[in-house]
């Protein structure tokens, strides 16, 4: 039985990225959710998933979900990854809407800040990154807020976020 397996659900690439960064260090394998069975949980001791953030959303995380009776006695953490995971507000939903429910509860949770490059969104996700950004235009100016101008600016030029020291206190979990 291997000790450690990295299993991830990435979109535009940045969950891979610090996936494969959390596999170099611990030196395990790092599988692609719908690579993953549910089967295959018996064969490690600690699972760490990563998923991008989508309305909300953990992306991937069903596989969690739905597999907590074979997760029972196995180290478990979960970090996900979005262009404002680092806001308080943002991190306060993202636990109430994905580990709201008792069974959940209980999970370790990291927040990664992702990339995001405009010209590389297409068809659906580019109609809710319009809508944000009409959203975040349309509020008067003393609603605005600091991070609602950052991420405001993030998605209209592009970002990347994404660096090592994030996956720092996830390794050091496993170590």
């Amino acid at each position: 039985m291997e000790k450690t397996v990295v299993i991830y659900k990435s979109k535009h690439g940045s969950t891979k990225k610090y996936a494969e960064w959390i596999g170099e260090e611990l030196c395990c394998p790092v599988i692609a959710e719908a690579d993953f069975s549910k089967k295959d949980f018996d064969n490690y001791e600690n699972v760490i998933f990563g998923g991008c953030v989508q309305a909300g959303g953990i992306m991937g995380f069903d596989i969690i979900k739905k597999n907590m009776r074979r997760l029972q006695g196995k180290k478990l953490v979960v970090f996900a990854v979005g262009l404002n995971v680092m806001q308080k507000e943002t991190r306060m939903q993202l636990r109430e809407i994905n580990f709201g429910k008792r069974k959940l509860a209980g999970i370790t949770c990291y927040y990664c800040p992702g990339a995001y490059s405009p010209e590389n969104i297409h068809g659906i996700d580019a109609g809710i990154m319009k809508m944000m950004v009409n959203m975040l235009k349309s509020k008067k100016p003393i609603e605005t807020t600091d991070e609602d101008r950052v991420l405001l600016e993030h998605v209209q030029n592009g970002v990347d976020m994404t660096d090592r020291k994030y996956i720092e206190p996830i390794v050091a979990e496993f170590k």
